[in-house]
């Protein structure tokens, strides 16, 4: 339960943080997280032993395939970099919004009560729930944040295709797709 707090807490900071400043700061400390992020990575995979001690004192964050390779927040960030370049303020923190709720939504009930798996470990309890948090964030942000900026139609749309998305068994880790093809359903539909 480490990682998905850690994915929801973190998740939660940016599009907050975003809410109440200016997009270029956002961009300035994205860009240095990234950095730092990408620093830890190489660092990890250049010296074993600071790998392993990583992989020991933080292994709550990693899951199991990422001792050995790249772990989820190099895309993380990345993926919120990206969106808050490409999309205005309340597309942004709308897919944002859909990585963080959605996400750790659809890793925690796929676990715990997940039966029927489309792509191992993926379920079809676990997209439910994405698509069904989803909305209803798009829906709370479309009425107490942007009711000009987003529709029905979009939010509807837009959630189906980022649980679809979060679901597939694709190669780019969908910390990375999940807001920027939601970004981009917004972005066409509202």
């Amino acid at each position: 339960m480490k990682r998905p707090l850690f994915h929801f807490l973190g998740g939660m900071i940016f599009p907050v943080v975003y809410y109440f400043i200016a997009r270029g700061i956002v961009l300035r400390i994205m860009a240095v997280l990234l950095f730092l992020v990408l620093l830890f990575e190489l660092v990890r995979a250049k010296y074993p032993l600071f790998n392993e001690w990583a992989w020991r004192n933080f292994r709550g964050f990693f899951k199991e395939n990422e001792k050995k390779t790249v772990t989820g927040m190099p895309y993380f960030i990345g993926g919120i970099l990206v969106t808050v370049i490409f999309f205005d303020k309340p597309i942004a923190i709308t897919a944002l919004c859909f990585l963080t709720f959605g996400d750790v939504t659809a890793a925690i009930i796929g676990k715990k009560i997940g039966r029927y798996k489309i792509f191992p470990p993926r379920s079809v309890e676990g997209s439910v729930a994405f698509f069904v948090i989803a909305v209803l964030v798009g829906f709370i942000l479309k009425q107490y944040f942007f009711p000009a900026n987003l529709t029905v139609t979009a939010i509807l749309v837009s959630a189906f295709i980022a649980a679809v998305v979060e679901t597939l068994p694709i190669a780019l880790d969908d910390n990375l797709t999940i807001p920027i093809i939601a970004g981009s359903v917004l972005h066409f539909l509202r």
